[in-house]
């Protein structure tokens, strides 16, 4: 009887073992299974940048979020009539379909932003050196900037100093203003243009409403420049309601400053200083062509290769020379042009 049990136990023993073997757990079939999608659980691949859909003109660039497809089919359309360059910032993980499930996790969303928690987004972009100007389009959720836009803006806000960006927005009935400051304050170094907001009753008039915003920004689908505007030498400057003309000096300072204005107007926010000019920021550097100058009423000044200067009175310094204003040779000529003293906008363009 004995006998019989220890024959019996042998036999199982032996049988386990085999079918342990067959079951491939010995130590060289521990690798681990190659999924389906080789690569598409590479977390490597989370921060390559993302291409843009190329346009003829490279330019520009269109930089849009949408959910219900009304923001994407501005971009598009500014697509179409610039045929330039454009890119979609995407979520990480998409919204909801239900409108009101998608307006909550967009609360959430924007209250954590205000934590300085902003959501994943899986778009980037590595440059945008070679693009003149930035179109940034996005829908306005609860009165603010769609949240995959601001985090895109906070993530890329190096990148985008001293780059043009046209902003322009859809909503049902929100304003854009707060937006707008939203998109300042994550980019302070970048230079804004003027908006597009278009709302649930303006939406039909879209493309009559984006061709006159695009003629407002002087911009347009011809890849090269224009050699006649190129060559003047005649600088339009609007104060208000008012617009004079400036003659400009041949040297790398004003051909920068042409090429500059070539992709659209320049604003800039001007303030006296020692009673004789007006100065302020360009926002980006010129080439300086510096030399001992003594100005007068209606000269135009680069200063330090970043601030433009319209004198109305006489000074004496090392800076350059862009050009003088036609027609003006007293102080009251022109501060009349300049609306007197104070701050004010001054808007350059060919």
């Amino acid at each position: 009887m004995i006998t019989r049990k220890i024959l019996l136990f042998t036999w199982m023993l032996l049988t386990v073992c085999s079918l342990s073997a067959c079951s491939g757990y010995d130590d060289e079939s521990l690798t681990p299974e190659q999924p389906e999608n080789p690569g598409s659980n590479d977390d490597s691949n989370e921060d390559k940048p993302t291409d843009p859909t190329p346009g003829s003109n490279g330019r520009y660039l269109v930089l849009f979020a949408s959910r219900s497809g009304n923001t994407e089919r501005m971009a598009n359309e500014i697509r179409e009539q610039l045929d330039c360059d454009l890119l979609e910032v995407e979520p990480e993980v998409a919204y909801d379909n239900d409108y009101n499930t998608m307006l909550t996790r967009a609360q959430e969303e924007l209250a954590a932003i205000r934590q300085g928690n902003y959501p994943p987004v899986k778009t980037s972009l590595e440059s945008f050196e070679n693009y003149d100007m930035i179109f940034i389009g996005y829908p306005i959720w609860h009165g603010s900037m769609a949240t995959p836009m601001q985090t895109f803006l906070y993530t890329h806000a190096e990148k985008l100093a001293g780059k043009q960006i046209a902003l322009f927005a859809s909503s049902g009935s929100s304003g854009i203003s707060t937006s707008v400051s939203e998109a300042r304050t994550l980019c302070p170094d970048a230079e804004f243009t003027e908006t597009l907001h278009l709302t649930q009753n303006t939406l039909e008039q879209m493309e009559s409403r984006i061709t006159s915003w695009l003629d407002l920004l002087n911009v347009n689908n011809n890849n090269n420049n224009n050699e006649e505007d190129m060559q003047t030498n005649t600088l339009k400057l609007t104060v208000g309601n008012k617009t004079f003309t400036a003659t400009l000096v041949e040297n790398s300072s004003t051909q920068a400053l042409k090429e500059r204005l070539e992709q659209g107007s320049l604003s800039i926010q001007m303030s006296d200083y020692g009673d004789m000019e007006k100065v302020g920021s360009l926002g980006m550097s010129f080439p300086r062509n510096d030399q001992q100058t003594t100005t007068g009423p209606g000269d135009l000044i680069l200063y330090q290769g970043n601030s433009f200067v319209i004198y109305y009175d006489s000074n004496s310094w090392s800076f350059t020379r862009l050009g003088k204003v036609d027609g003006v040779s007293t102080r009251t000529e022109m501060l009349e042009l300049l609306g007197g003293k104070g701050d004010v906008t001054v808007t350059l363009s060919l």
